[in-house]
């Protein structure tokens, strides 16, 4: 499967399994596995990751222990200091250590199978480029890599930073405005009775009047969409729900566009499991997919974890800090960094009662509380139990101890039932992630948790509708806030059309996850309209604009201008929002941390117009003046008569895109759906794959992925799925025996 390199032989002899492995793999290259044991079974799957993406599960390892600037040089320095504020080698092995031994042995051998690929077939390209061979893979690597997509989801402790400092910039009666919890004209719970209330806006003064807009006043496009899109979506359908009187299931999680692609498919069989769909590379079993009885699909719960603490040490360069009425001295990791054609660099990181510090404000320091170190379990365990439950009451008892990282999950079951629950540890805490605690006044971090039976969900039956797209899940008297905000409702809200539109099928399902229909665009390109039919003067810019945004149907299709000028219109409005509100430095980090929360906010002041908000409370003349805004940077970039095909275009880059290996990149994506609409494709993030499972009905439905199974450039398989992938079509992932059988391409055997 490597370029230049000889395809496996029928028998590859001499691997430490206990009996013959047979591997099948498909037209698509995705791996189906039958062992006769489990030991074997996860050996095998840890040698076709081997196989297939060696570097990557290198480069993952690297990114989360702190480590890239061994390969890369000083280029990742800043990368591994960020990394290493707390210690995953620390978690990793507290993680593994209070593993079942069942689960222990899993990641050995998982983590042999790697080896024996290492040692028996050749290594990737870029590891001769970059001349260096990778360490030996150990069990507990599974557990650290397995945190590089956990900490893209995460509720970081630096937007926790980001939102107090907001607060503290723009005053705490406007802290629900800036950071509001759902869009009230486009709410759309799952669980619960009705929308909950939401309180309207208070009127501002305006602090900062001269505005000057961030893309003209910085150098280079500071790119504002950078976190938008990042979550997932999906739904399901009970079978008295659905056209084909089985339940249906659809999964598309939105992730960083990457080459390789974040996600490795697999049909795994053993006696007693038999389970397919994707995994992260590096981590045995399948996490998102479907076993012969259940599937199930998970979206970013998008809840707070974190906690943190404004320290008061005695003085900038002490490792004193007040605890109560007496000091207690912090205690001291060291970390040593070793640099790439560059001199070793020792940093000194500190941990108070309260968590790791994070931010050094001189004789303030910033600590945080997060649930992953405090309580060290891995949620290896419930992912394994998901492969192997028979009914969506097993899935429900599997996740009821589910640790986390919090996710939305939806289950569906070969008895035509469907259900939806958000699981994880979410700590019941006061601030809910917008604010900092007082250190000294502060007791233990370690607060009650939500109970299981609290948090929202969907009772698993043949009646349900379920979906989620990282928005506010519960409705009205729910007695949690549980995050700071939640993602902007506007997907979950056009999913909810969908679904209420008649008897689900697979089609409609996969006409959902192509949609690219953004409901806020729509009326945002309306207002926008209607304000600029009011413009003074003949500007001609404006003109287009305007004609442009009132034949603007919501579609973010290749083809549309009127998508292109909203979506400058949109980020221009949130940018000038923000910056007559905020410093320009830390206007820059709001949009850049929360851009969700910037675009609701402007609609939510678009439609309510409260008073303060904008220059002389004259909104069309705000929109008036963020459309020159967006017209200057569409010119500026050379975009101004493009098409959205042209400006909302992604291409996934190669981790060493950036060393000018350009040519490793993967397929050009032209512009179709955004941020906001179902078919997300944004700057950074974008579907990572889609999946519709026919529940017990295996062979129909299908699953894609944008790129290809191998990350081995040069592979017949490194980019093949691009043109499956643009043709928004499913594909159906070969789970019988008899279309496994027809499906084969390339057949071979792991033996003893």
């Amino acid at each position: 499967m490597r370029a230049g390199a000889a395809e496996p032989p029928p028998v590859v002899a001499g691997a430490p399994v206990r009996a013959p492995v047979h591997i099948v793999r498909d037209e698509r290259g995705i791996p189906h596995v039958v062992a006769a044991n489990e030991h074997d079974l996860y050996f095998a799957e840890g040698y076709l990751q081997g196989t297939d993406r060696l570097f990557q599960l290198d480069i993952y390892r690297r990114l989360v222990e702190g480590r890239l600037a061994e390969i890369l040089g000083t280029l990742a320095l800043k990368s591994d200091l960020d990394a290493r504020v707390f210690s995953i080698d620390e978690l990793a092995a507290a993680q593994f250590a209070a593993l079942p031994a069942a689960q222990r042995d899993h990641l050995a051998a998982f983590a042999a199978g790697v080896n024996f690929a290492m040692k028996s077939r050749p290594l990737p390209p870029e590891f001769r480029v970059l001349g260096y061979r990778p360490e030996p893979w150990v069990a507990r690597d599974s557990l650290a890599a397995s945190f590089a997509t956990v900490l893209a989801l995460t509720d970081s402790w630096n937007d926790v930073a980001t939102r107090a400092d907001v607060v503290a910039a723009v005053g705490p009666a406007a802290r629900d405005a800036f950071f509001s919890i759902s869009d009230p004209a486009y709410d759309a719970p799952t669980a619960g009775a009705g929308r909950a209330p939401i309180a309207p806006l208070p009127p501002l003064s305006i602090a900062y009047p001269n505005v000057t807009p961030l893309h003209v006043a910085s150098a280079g496009e500071p790119d504002l969409d950078d976190r938008a899109g990042a979550g997932s979506n999906e739904f399901a359908a009970g079978a008295a729900r659905t056209a084909t009187h089985r339940a249906l299931l659809a999964n598309d999680p939105h992730l960083e566009l990457r080459m390789p692609g974040v996600w490795w498919l697999a049909d795994l069989r053993a006696p007693g499991l038999h389970v397919a769909g994707a995994t992260l590379p590096g981590v045995p079993g399948i996490i998102l997919g479907h076993n012969e009885h259940l599937a199930w699909g998970a979206t970013n719960g998008t809840v707070a974890t974190v906690a943190i603490y404004r320290e008061r040490f005695r003085s900038a360069d002490s490792d004193e800090y007040l605890a109560g009425n007496a000091f207690l001295r912090a205690a001291h990791r060291s970390e040593r960094f070793v640099v790439r054609f560059g001199k070793p660099v020792v940093r000194d990181y500190l941990r108070t009662r309260h968590g790791f510090v994070f931010a050094d404000r001189g004789a303030v320091k910033l600590a945080a509380a997060w649930t992953a170190d405090i309580d060290r379990r891995s949620s290896f365990v419930q992912f394994d139990a998901l492969d192997r439950a028979a009914s969506t009451a097993a899935a429900m008892r599997a996740l009821a101890t589910y640790p986390g990282p919090p996710q939305n999950f939806v289950v569906a079951d070969d008895r035509g039932r469907a259900g939806y629950v958000l699981a994880g540890e979410i700590p019941i805490d006061d601030a809910w992630a917008l604010g900092a605690h007082d250190g000294p006044s502060s007791g233990s971090p370690q607060r009650p948790f939500v109970p299981f039976a609290r948090l929202p969900h969907v009772t698993p039956s043949r009646e349900a509708i379920a979906f989620t797209a990282n928005a506010r899940p519960y409705g009205a008297r729910y007695p949690y806030r549980l995050s700071a905000a939640f993602s902007p409702p506007y997907r979950a809200a056009r999913i909810r059309e969908h679904l209420a539109a008649g008897r689900a099928s697979v089609a409609s399902f996969e006409a959902i996850q192509a949609d690219d229909t953004s409901l806020p665009e729509r009326e945002l390109a309306a207002a926008g309209a209607r304000a600029l039919a009011k413009a003074p003067g003949n500007d001609p810019g404006l003109q287009t604009a305007r004609r442009e945004l009132a034949r603007f149907d919501g579609r973010f299709d290749g083809s549309s201008r009127g998508a292109v000028f909203v979506y400058a219109l949109r980020r221009a409005a949130m940018e000038r929002l923000a910056l007559l509100h905020m410093p320009s430095e830390l206007a820059l980090r709001y949009l850049k941390s929360e851009p969700g929360c910037a675009f609701v906010a402007v609609m939510r002041m678009l439609r309510e117009r409260p008073h303060g908000w904008v220059p002389g409370d004259d909104y069309d003349a705000f929109l008036i003046a963020a459309m020159r805004d967006g017209i200057a940077d569409l010119r500026a970039h050379g975009k101004s008569d493009a098409t959205w095909s042209d400006v909302g275009d992604r291409t996934a880059q190669h981790p060493l895109a950036a060393l000018g290996l350009g040519a490793w990149n993967g397929t050009r994506f032209p512009g179709f759906g955004d941020a906001y609409s179902p078919h997300v494709q944004a700057p950074a993030n974008a579907q990572s794959f889609r999946a519709v499972w026919d529940i017990g009905r295996w062979d129909a439905g299908g699953m894609v992925i944008p790129q290809g199974e191998s990350g081995l450039p040069g592979s017949p398989h490194y980019r093949d799925l691009a043109p499956t992938w643009l043709a928004g079509t499913l594909v159906p992932f070969p789970f019988g025996d008899r279309a496994v059988a027809s499906a084969a391409r390339e057949r071979f055997e792991l033996a003893p």
